[in-house]
């Protein structure tokens, strides 16, 4: 009866858990304090609604993201060409149409070459191109594609950014293989400045072209990251239908929970001075690519996702320090009034 007390509380906001979630992370065992710090997917402060809406444009499009951290010279992969009907970006090649790309793909391109949607999030749409042979775009899984068939979905859409595929740092390459890893780095926005929060390190495996984790069903994993130290705390992926934690990596061999992760102070240095151009969006998860050539930005999310957080630490990210700057929405009617639990989240209603 209490667990059945417990779920039905934390089904309620700020909270609102799903039955699915309370046992995706576990939390039966967890003391009140511990479970009360848990956000579902539908909390309101997980879904980034202490941001200003009119501030959100700034990363949804990603032309926007690059171009102000270009003139504020923050690193990321170099930007080739760009695939869209009118837009342009400083340096980069403007191709308008499908024909266009597939004459820049046969004669211009040194491969291996990243591809992305301009407003694409959660890795929709971004490929990892080994080569282009005959109309076809060869990946790194080695799945082929038709270029028309992509640049049509893509194209007049929303567009396409081609940067350079970056290299992994060499203590990345050595543990996990040559491939990227990033770090989902959450800042907070404070009245004193920027606090970086949680941090969590997304792991490719196998052939995948992309580290995100998708609950475990990309076979990809998550490492906790100390914030102070950076040392990878925890590692967890799928095994035997569920979420188990995993020490070393599958493909290499290497150790992975206790290591430290490259050029981590130069990253959070990084993430920290850039959060201030983007002013209106308290809560920010950004993504960090540690390369052969130092940190980088990959983009910012106005908000994002919890729950690779939670997983990877079986921490709840709504600690004391979250409360003390976010807010739950305020109840739009007295009932939905009534059903808000008394806490620091209700503060200001």
């Amino acid at each position: 009866m209490k667990r059945q007390i417990e779920m039905a509380q934390l089904r309620r906001p700020p909270n609102r858990l799903t039955s699915a979630e309370y046992a995706m992370y576990k939390l039966e065992g967890l003391s009140w304090e511990e479970k009360s710090a848990f956000l579902g997917a539908n909390s309101g402060t997980a879904i980034n609604t202490n941001n200003d809406l009119r501030a959100q444009y700034l990363t949804l499009d990603k032309l926007i993201t690059y171009g102000i951290l270009r003139f504020h010279q923050f690193p990321f992969p170099e930007i080739k060409a760009i695939g869209h009907p009118t837009r342009n970006f400083p340096g980069a090649i403007s191709l308008r149409s499908v024909d266009e790309v597939a004459a820049y793909l046969a004669t211009q391109v040194d491969f291996p070459i990243f591809m992305k949607p301009i407003a694409g999030n959660a890795g929709a749409g971004s490929v990892w191109v080994e080569a282009f042979e005959d109309g076809m775009l060869r990946l790194r899984n080695g799945k082929t594609v038709a270029v028309k068939e992509y640049f049509e979905r893509w194209l007049g859409k929303e567009g396409i950014l081609l940067q350079v595929a970056a290299r992994p740092h060499p203590e990345i390459a050595l543990r996990f293989g040559p491939r990227l890893a990033t770090a989902r780095v959450v800042v907070l926005m404070s009245n004193s400045g920027p606090i970086v929060h949680r941090a969590v390190l997304r792991i490719p495996v196998g052939q995948n072209m992309i580290d995100n984790f998708q609950h475990g069903a990309s076979g990809n994993l998550l490492g906790a990251i100390d914030i102070d130290t950076g040392i990878i705390s925890n590692v967890i992926g799928k095994k035997n239908m569920g979420l188990e934690t995993i020490p070393a990596h599958p493909d290499t061999g290497e150790q992975i929970i206790g290591c430290a992760v490259p050029d981590w102070q130069q990253a959070k240095e990084m993430c920290i001075a850039a959060a201030p151009l983007f002013p209106g969006i308290k809560y920010q998860s950004w993504d960090i690519a540690f390369t052969d050539q130092g940190p980088q930005t990959m983009e910012v999310n106005s908000g994002g996702d919890v729950d690779v957080l939670q997983l990877a630490s079986g921490r709840g990210i709504a600690d004391a320090t979250w409360w003390k700057l976010m807010r739950e929405p305020a109840p739009r009617n007295f009932l939905r009034r009534l059903l808000v639990r008394n806490g620091p989240w209700s503060q200001g209603f």
